[in-house]
């Protein structure tokens, strides 16, 4: 296991810095496949790359973010370009769609982005299962079983229902509200919260969501 905190590589010639950036980003990847900490690239300067994963800052070029699985080392990975029949938990997802008149394709990239299809995903603010609900939401919606894969797609879905009829059925609003909170973006006023989570987390899901109605 590799353990970060600064490190800073002085460089004296660009294409050297361009092979440094591909080496530790190729090894990154690999040794941070559960990651524990964002690690972030900063090439601003020209003399030397800082890498980090306590510095948050804008200069950054590459960000090799910390997964949302918490705890879990067994993910299941769909092909974005498989058809929404063909992923994981898609009869449970036909349901919920069914129950609440939101589309497979929706639900399904939501869950890619909460929990890459993990139902024991949990992270460390305590959302868990595949669309990543936290306590109250699944107390609200009747969870009896967190982990159980009907139960956490459907309430889900209907606290995604509940967000598109509060936001006059705007999917950014509401997607923000499911990843922040739905008085995130009230207090901001119906704009999605400039918080950098947030701002990342709706477009993934959008992207996917284009992907998935293709297919």
């Amino acid at each position: 296991m590799i353990f970060l905190k600064n490190v800073t590589l002085l460089v004296n010639n660009t294409q050297m810095k361009k092979i440094l950036l591909a080496t530790f980003g190729s090894l990154y990847l690999i040794s941070f496949g559960s990651a524990i900490a964002d690690v972030l690239i900063d090439l601003e300067r020209t003399d030397e790359i800082m890498i980090s994963n306590t510095q948050l800052n804008l200069r950054y070029t590459l960000k090799i973010e910390e997964s949302s699985l918490a705890q879990e080392t067994t993910l299941i990975v769909p092909n974005n370009k498989a058809p929404t029949s063909k992923l994981p938990y898609s009869t449970e997802v036909i349901s919920a769609a069914d129950e609440t008149s939101i589309e497979p394709a929706l639900i399904h990239a939501v869950i890619t982005v909460e929990s890459r299809h993990n139902p024991r995903a949990r992270s460390k603010k305590g959302a868990y299962g595949l669309m990543q609900l936290m306590p109250a939401t699944a107390n609200r919606f009747k969870v009896l079983d967190k982990h159980d894969p009907k139960q956490n797609i459907l309430a889900g879905a209907k606290y995604l229902r509940e967000l598109l009829n509060l936001f006059n059925g705007d999917l950014m609003l509401a997607l923000a509200a499911y990843n922040a909170g739905p008085g995130a973006v009230q207090k901001y006023r119906g704009q999605i919260p400039p918080y950098r989570e947030t701002m990342d987390y709706v477009p993934k899901v959008l992207k996917l969501y284009r992907q998935y109605s293709l297919t």
